[in-house]
């Protein structure tokens, strides 16, 4: 609960009301010692002088005597909607709040001022030191004013006149006694001009600023203040704090400055109107109108009720309008205008005026007087080129209140008349109200002569693509998306993004491939040919800036490399758009993601790889450096360009050397590539790491295998089963010791085989992992591998006998769902086919083909 809300009533008791036992528990106390801030603030200031004039530099002197009065009062510090003065809060502000005595300097009105603590005897001595300033006695003049400020430090008297003696003798010394003037008889306007005018000649125009601002703090309602504050704002370059500055100084100004006042207010209003803040450009103009509304010209009310409608405040245009003009209405209240019944607008109504008229009663819904109003409109705003706005600002009034079908009747005289040829932009405000209206093919119509009037109009290329979409129209809607121009004008990323999802859904590829590789590559360097590609993906990783080098100078580019690249970039960029695009590396990561896919599932390789490099030569998709990379390396493997593969591959490897999908791939890679660079990249990486993973060591023994190194293979192969068992090593050696056996040179070929078909079993066991053969998943894999053992070692009853097991054995669930990709047969089939026929049994083997071969 805040108990300061609380009142608290004080009964007073009389003592002999109270009993003697308790009233000896009550103890007199000494009464409580108030402390007067104010007193001491003023004995430190008063300190802080004496120290001054006894030597102490004025600069430091300054600092502490001002270290509150920080330009706090600035405009353009304060909120911008709304600029208060913050309260000063120091003691100093609190002793100037004091009302001005006799004694005391006037000049001007309002603020506080310090009362004159000088005696009767120290203004006796004054009177005697002004005497020798006439005279010419300086020094006796000086040291009297001395002595009063010895003895009374926070008197303005003796400063102004050492502000005297010293005006043409010390500039330092005059300038700093009339600060001190200033500072001690606040209410002096002039001293504080005059002081800030010499700051100003010596140069000092951020002092002079902070005189300013405590001037104004002293003396809030001169308007001068602000005026030369302003001014020295704007030769400080610093615009936006001196159109504050005048703003606050607009409603202070008399009837008198009129002029002044009407010519700041417009300069004011202007500056603000085109940084949007129209909110502050309404206060000026309405403090002008406040003070000088009757000097206003039909330009400045045109002005002024413009701010108005921009701040929705249309009952203040209907009452400057009834004030300045001889325009009628009838409303339910004389003082508000919240129901209008009728209103008369005069014939030799200003046009502009009359446009803004109309606005303001649409948005106060006088809805029933708009069929007055748009005949009003058609019969006295000739149409002209020059008005066309002025009928467009009434119709956007009426779409914005929903009225559609009477802003396309106000728009008719332009639309369908031959006095004014039709803007683009009247096409356009008349199509969205055909929409509106589910008018959609007249609608259509005025977006294409939108289109065709202004190509670069992309909001109603976006919208006509959707309405002819909508109408099942694709062709057209995908047309209407093309870029305007030779092509040659900026990309327009989404316009180019709508297009290629508009050319996915229609099925033309390889037009959704072109557009989507266009959109990705605006922001990446162009690769001209294989050995760009090459030099791009040496470092092995997405925007790698040192291969880009290399490619600017492969191009024959002399001068800074760096610059080069930022130019090339440039260059490949001429198409970028120039405006702000609402497309995210999101949107364009998930384009990228559906361009590749399209591309594989139609065999597209080169083009996949061709988009591909135009992410990885940019910046842009830093963020997807990983799944780009990845994706990369799967596209050139399909393409067939392992050594572009490679590269990304073995920096992947580098990074996470423990992953088995990443060997795997290098596995796939030896079958088409250079084998020898695989191998020595292999012998390199092992070396680096101090414990050879096991995945290291398969791919080693896979690389001996495939280069028919079985003996070699072999040796890498046994330890790693004897380690840890695994189905895999176990069909490798058994692979390694069927190659063995079918070679020519082999003394014992029957234990090669032997030990073949041992380790084959030995793969059974493992792969069943301690279960029944009859409850593996992995049958039909299994007799397939055993039966490939015993064919390619000419034992062809058995390899019959395991082929037509691998036949015959029930299907897993999960291969049965996806039997395309995991199921066997069609590889049995064949094998047992090669079989039958090399044996004189065609029929047989025309069966297994015409049973699981045929397509």
């Amino acid at each position: 609960m805040d108990h300061s809300s609380e009142s608290v009533l004080i009964e007073e008791i009389d003592s002999n009301d109270v009993p003697e036992n308790e009233l000896g528990q009550f103890q007199e106390t000494e009464p409580l010692r108030v402390v007067d801030i104010i007193d001491e603030a003023e004995e430190e200031e008063g300190a802080l002088i004496k120290r001054y004039v006894q030597g102490l530099e004025f600069p430091d002197f300054c600092t502490k005597l001002e270290a509150s009065d920080e330009d706090d009062d600035e405009e353009d510090e304060a909120d911008e909607e709304h600029v208060e003065m913050k309260p000063s809060t120091s003691a100093q502000a609190q002793s100037r709040s004091e009302q001005p005595s006799s004694s005391a300097r006037s000049g001007g009105g309002g603020g506080g001022v310090r009362k004159s603590q000088l005696s009767t005897a120290l203004q006796g001595l004054m009177g005697e030191a002004n005497i020798s300033f006439v005279y010419g006695r300086f020094e006796t003049a000086e040291r009297i004013c001395m002595e009063i400020i010895r003895q009374n430090p926070l008197a303005s008297e003796p400063f102004y006149t050492l502000a005297e003696i010293y005006e043409n003798r010390d500039e330092v010394k005059f300038l700093n006694f009339s600060t001190l003037a200033a500072h001690l008889n606040p209410q002096d306007r002039d001293m504080w001009i005059r002081v800030s005018d010499l700051l100003v000649q010596q140069g000092n125009l951020s002092r002079a600023r902070l005189i300013y601002t405590k001037a104004i703090k002293m003396l809030p309602k001169v308007y001068q203040l602000r005026l030369r504050k302003a001014q020295l704002l704007q030769k400080m370059g610093e615009t936006n704090a001196s159109m504050f500055t005048y703003l606050k100084m607009l409603p202070l100004m008399p009837p008198e400055e009129w002029k002044l006042c009407l010519t700041t207010s417009q300069n004011v209003a202007r500056y603000f109107h085109a940084l949007r803040k129209h909110g502050l450009a309404l206060e000026a103009m309405e403090a002008a109108y406040s003070v000088c509304g009757a000097r206003f010209t039909l330009e400045d009310i045109n002005m002024y009720l413009e701010l108005l409608i921009l701040n929705k405040q249309y009952a203040k245009v209907l009452k400057c309008l009834r004030e300045r003009t001889n325009f009628e209405i009838e409303n339910d209240q004389e003082e508000s205008l919240e129901l209008i019944y009728f209103c008369d607008i005069p014939d030799d109504f200003v046009p502009e005026l009359r446009a803004k008229l109309c606005v303001s009663l649409i948005h106060m819904r006088a809805h029933h007087l708009l069929g007055y109003l748009i005949q009003n409109v058609q019969e006295h705003i000739t149409l002209t080129a020059d008005r066309v706005e002025l009928y467009m600002d009434i119709t956007e009034a009426l779409m914005q209140e929903h009225k559609y079908a009477e802003a396309i009747a106000l728009m008719s005289p332009i639309t369908d008349g031959d006095t004014v040829e039709c803007p683009a932009f009247v096409w356009l405000r008349q199509a969205e109200c055909l929409r509106q209206l589910n008018r959609t093919n007249e609608a259509i119509q005025c977006y294409e002569r939108v289109v065709q009037l202004a190509p670069f109009c992309y909001d109603a290329r976006f919208t006509l693509s959707a309405l002819l979409k909508q109408q099942g129209r694709n062709e057209e809607a995908v047309q209407a998306l093309e870029q305007p121009g030779d092509g040659e004008g900026p990309v327009i990323a989404r316009l180019l993004y709508e297009r290629c999802v508009m050319l996915k859904q229609i099925g033309r590829i390889e037009e959704f491939l072109d557009v989507g590789y266009v959109l990705l590559s605006r922001h990446s360097i162009k690769l001209y040919n294989r050995e760009e590609m090459m030099a791009a993906a040496n470092g092995g990783s997405a925007y790698n800036a040192e291969s880009l080098k290399t490619i600017i100078q492969m191009r024959s580019k002399t001068a800074d490399t760096s610059a080069n690249v930022d130019q090339e970039q440039q260059e490949s960029g001429k198409n970028t758009t120039t405006e702000a695009s609402d497309l995210t590396s999101k949107n364009e990561f998930d384009l990228f993601m559906e361009l590749v896919r399209t591309a594989h599932e139609h065999g597209r390789y080169g083009a996949a790889e061709k988009i591909c490099f135009a992410m990885v030569t940019t910046k842009r998709f830093s963020f997807y450096n990983d799944e780009i990379e990845r994706i990369i390396v799967l596209v050139c493997y399909f393409n067939d360009d392992c050594a572009i593969a490679f590269s990304y591959l073995r920096e992947l490897i580098a990074k996470q050397p423990s992953q088995a999908n990443l060997w795997n791939l290098l596995s796939l890679m030896i079958q088409k590539g250079d084998e020898v660079r695989y191998y020595r990249y292999m012998r390199r990486l092992m070396q680096r790491f101090s414990e050879e993973t096991k995945q290291m060591r398969i791919f080693q023994g896979h690389y001996h295998l495939n280069c028919a190194s079985f003996k070699y293979a072999l040796n890498i192969y046994m330890p790693i089963l004897r380690e840890s068992p695994d189905p895999i090593v176990a069909l490798c050696i058994a692979a390694a010791f069927n190659q063995l056996g079918i070679q020519r040179k082999v003394l014992r070929k029957s234990a090669a085989v032997s030990q073949a078909l041992a380790f084959a079993e030995r793969y059974k066991e493992l792969r069943c992992a301690g279960t029944d053969l009859a409850d593996c998943a992995a049958q039909q894999e299994i007799f397939y591998n055993i039966g490939r053992i015993y064919h390619q070692a000419n034992l062809l009853h058995l390899a019959v006998e395991y082929y037509e097991k691998a036949l015959a054995v029930p299907l897993h669930p999960l291969i049965a769902e996806h039997e395309s990709i995991l199921g066997l047969q069609h590889e049995v089939a064949f094998n047992l086919h090669l079989i039958y026929r090399a044996n004189g049994n065609k029929w047989k083997a025309r069966q297994c083909l015409m049973r699981y071969c045929v397509v």
